[in-house]
């Protein structure tokens, strides 16, 4: 039987949101090797771009979601 894992987000206060623009800004020069980006934009849809293929930009997304759920972001 598989483990369960509770999912516990880390949350830095109700409704908080860092802005958009001072983030990219804040993290441009960081010489990252892949980079994805995923936003929701105003109509509810979603935007994604990635410096990589679709397959290594997939790869990167489910390490990021493994490392959320885990704890090792």
């Amino acid at each position: 039987m598989a483990e369960v894992v509770k999912f516990q987000p880390v949350e830095v206060g109700s409704g908080y949101r860092f802005d958009a623009d001072e983030l990219l800004e804040a993290n441009k020069g960081q010489d990252f090797t892949t980079l994805v980006l995923i936003g929701e934009l105003p109509d509810g849809s979603t935007y994604i771009a990635g410096s990589a293929n679709a397959g290594e930009t997939l790869i990167l997304m489910e390490r990021a979601r493994h490392a959320m759920i885990f704890g090792d972001a």
